[in-house]
């Protein structure tokens, strides 16, 4: 599956097996949130609650599907647009970039189906698969590239090599390998930041060069990925960033890989590759075949290059676009062809919290717990991962903007709001509630800065975090919410 010349059918049947699983994942983890999320009481209330329960469980069924190799074409389609729907209507719950970089994939994925009744052309599959490496390629690069060129320059920590340094602690879900890295003398951590952007910066290029220059950037990328997920909670991100990394890979180098990994026996299922329709000579058919995906790829190669241009310029660059060519670019977002990439382009140096409480007398305070924010000095940070938990990663957000002083978002009051009627489905979503009788009269949100302690403090007393006190930053009565700083 690389650009060029290469056979290209194993990597396509392998990328397929492995896409339906990152479906998967993502619907079916999306499912048990679902109610608590978006139900009528839920923290963002959608009109058609029932049709996203639908879509959803649908689309875990359909990625089964394409797991064993049925209709492809026509499943990969229904796959896109399910997810298109759910990000469509999951509203901040479902605007993260691994959300947008799947709805990409998905989109570009309907071109490699092989069904015996219908298949795209060879012709056609070589452009998707080239489509997926400029993906490939845009991911990385932008993530490394907005590093070093966005605002965050104006503090350094990318330049200076010392974001690492702060990375792992404020990141929005820790884990416990995450604690022992921050621990490490800097001059590791910067030798580990150096690394990084190499590889997001340097590594990207070898894309367009030979198959074995092609190879070395899928494993670097790979690499980079594992690490990643080794040190944090970011859903099936880094799953399905490696996953993309097949574009880049031949079926010969693939097959010489798995040899020397010792993975040549791999399940037969994995590697099925299904039976193409027999060449259609209807030219009528051909050339409706060929406007379809000729303009699909058209949308694709315009909406890249706008994409670049707002990762190079920042959103400047959309007063100096024709209207026309602003919506157009705005419809491909809309329909999820496109997006910019770059996480962490703005490296926080200190890590804010949120504290939910409640109290029926306004002077004693118990407080929420969540399943998987940090809150509980003793409790290890979580590990979760491919297990995406909105809620959780909103009140990371939640918590920056209360450090700014911007006033709460709307999906947070609603939350409040749901913990004050004792609604049972947002309350799933938390892993203690200390009201389980009767809802608490009051509320209030404390802000607290967050460090991590030291390993020899954590193996002498077992506490993980230290804590200061910056705030109330909300508090509920009778007349509602109350900003208190």
């Amino acid at each position: 599956m690389a650009i060029g010349n290469q056979p290209l059918k194993l990597s396509v049947a392998l990328y397929l097996r492995l896409l339906a699983l990152v479906y998967l994942c993502a619907f079916a983890l999306l499912l048990p949130q679902l109610e608590g999320l978006y139900s009528v009481n839920g923290i963002a209330p959608v009109a058609n609650y029932f049709l996203l329960q639908w879509v959803t469980s649908g689309g875990c069924l359909l990625s089964i599907l394409l797991f064993f190799g049925f209709a492809e074409p026509f499943v990969l389609f229904l796959l896109y647009l399910a997810y298109l729907h759910i990000v469509s209507v999951g509203q901040e719950f479902l605007s993260f970039q691994w959300d947008t970089l799947l709805l990409e994939a998905g989109f570009i994925s309907i071109f490699l189906g092989r069904s015996r009744y219908f298949s795209f052309s060879e012709r056609t599959t070589k452009i998707a698969t080239i489509a997926l490496a400029w993906l490939t390629f845009r991911l990385m690069f932008s993530s490394g590239f907005v590093k070093i060129v966005s605002e965050a320059v104006s503090d350094s920590t990318w330049l200076s090599l010392t974001a690492l340094k702060y990375h792992f602690e404020t990141q929005p879900l820790p884990n416990p390998v995450a604690f022992f890295c921050n621990a490490q003398p800097l001059i590791v951590s910067k030798l580990a930041c150096a690394i990084a952007l190499a590889i997001e910066i340097i590594v990207p290029f070898f894309v367009f060069a030979g198959a074995k220059a092609r190879l070395a950037a899928a494993i670097y990328f790979c690499l980079l990925q594992l690490a990643i997920a080794l040190t944090g909670n970011y859903g099936f991100f880094n799953f399905l960033s490696a996953v993309l990394c097949l574009s880049l890979v031949s079926d010969q180098e693939l097959k010489s890989l798995c040899k020397a990994l010792k993975l040549d026996a791999l399940p037969p299922l994995l590697l099925k590759i299904n039976k193409s329709a027999q060449e259609n000579n209807d030219r009528l058919r051909q050339s409706a075949e060929k406007l379809i995906a000729y303009s699909a790829f058209l949308v694709i190669a315009f909406a890249s290059v706008i994409s670049i241009g707002l990762t190079a310029l920042g959103r400047d660059f959309y007063a100096v676009l024709p209207e026309p060519v602003a919506l157009g670019y705005g419809l491909c977002q809309n329909f999820g062809v496109s997006s910019t990439y770059g996480l962490f382009a703005v490296m926080t140096r200190d890590r804010p919290e949120l504290i939910v409480e409640g109290s029926n007398d306004d002077i004693e305070y118990k407080a929420y717990e969540f399943n998987y924010k940090i809150g509980d000095l003793y409790k290890a940070p979580p590990i979760v991962a491919p297990y995406m938990p909105r809620l959780d990663w909103q009140m990371w957000f939640e918590a920056l903007r209360a450090e700014s002083g911007a006033n709460p978002d709307r999906w947070f009051v609603h939350f409040l709001s749901a913990l004050a009627q004792g609604d049972k489905n947002v309350l799933k979503l938390l892993k203690y509630n200390p009201f389980a009788d009767t809802p608490p009269k009051y509320l209030r949100v404390k802000l607290y800065k967050y460090k991590f302690t030291k390993p020899e403090v954590l193996f002498s007393s077992g506490q993980w975090w230290q804590r200061e006190e910056v705030g109330v930053y909300l508090h509920t009565g009778k007349l509602g919410i109350k900003k208190s700083r």
